[in-house]
């Protein structure tokens, strides 16, 4: 699968012209509301883009390590008030062999390389205690005045990335507006943008998912964003719900370990 789906900069246009008419259908259906569809992430399917060899493993007291997996930087595009609107994304950094060990200790001097800081810094590295629930029994569910769309929202995973909204509103204002098509759509691709898969797009009672690449993105003094559906295992080697899109933490003090809680903001952490 590449990638497919609606702003997300330079690395989109690469595929823009050819594949997003091909991959993605974009309907108004009777009503009004705006139906995205993928051949390879259809409603309530677990199809992505990773294969089987694609994982990345939290070691117990050290980095991640991520196996076949391209690692690359992310980056915002601003608007002229530097209010983030997108994503822009940097050619696949250089890496020896197929796995690659990713700092999460936030002390490396070659970040978001692991060069063995874990080991003489104080941090604690302990995963969160899993609730056993899934994503969706976890989300908040934020109806729109029209039938047949909701908003997802999982609080506790958001890196605050800041793209949940325009200068004016917040995608939360904006919801009860989403008996316009037009604001609906905005909303929706807003939504579509969060990286850490916080807020996410029902659409007649299933989740839908943008399409995108199998692959690690740095987000600049922020979190490992992971997506595709890449398999993620905890540091005691349980696997993590598999999901399109998931932050994993690289700051070294998120509470909800493996996953970024966004606590690299309070932290000021760069790299």
């Amino acid at each position: 699968m590449q990638f497919a789906g609606y702003g997300f900069g330079r690395h989109a246009a690469r595929f823009a012209k050819k594949q997003i008419a091909r991959r993605l259908r974009l309907d108004l259906a009777a009503g009004g509301i705006l139906s995205i569809r993928s051949p390879d992430i259809t409603p309530g399917s677990t199809q992505m883009a990773a294969t089987d060899d694609m994982k990345i493993e939290t070691t117990e007291d050290g980095p991640f390590m991520a196996h076949h997996v391209t690692v690359r930087d992310a980056d915002y595009v601003k608007a002229t008030d530097g209010a983030p609107m997108t994503w822009s994304f940097g050619e696949a950094l250089d890496v020896d062999g197929d796995t690659v060990a990713l700092c999460r200790c936030g002390q490396s001097s070659n970040k978001p390389f692991c060069d063995g800081s874990h080991q003489d810094a104080e941090w604690d590295p302990t995963d969160a205690e899993s609730s056993g629930e899934s994503y969706e029994q976890r989300a908040r569910r934020k109806q729109s005045p029209k039938d047949g769309y909701e908003m997802l929202d999982d609080t506790p995973l958001c890196m605050h990335a800041g793209l949940c909204g325009t200068a004016k509103q917040t995608v939360w204002q904006m919801m009860s507006s989403t008996d316009d098509p037009e604001v609906r759509g905005q909303v929706i691709r807003m939504v579509e943008k969060c990286p850490s898969g916080r807020l996410s797009n029902v659409i007649d009672g299933s989740i839908v998912e943008p399409a995108l690449p199998a692959e690690v993105n740095v987000v600049p003094d922020g979190p490992l964003w992971v997506t595709g559906g890449i398999t993620v295992t905890n540091a005691a080697g349980e696997q993590i719900e598999t999901r399109n899109r998931v932050t994993l933490c690289r700051c070294g003090a998120s509470g909800n370990k493996p996953l970024c809680d966004g606590t690299h903001k309070d932290i000021g952490f760069e790299g």
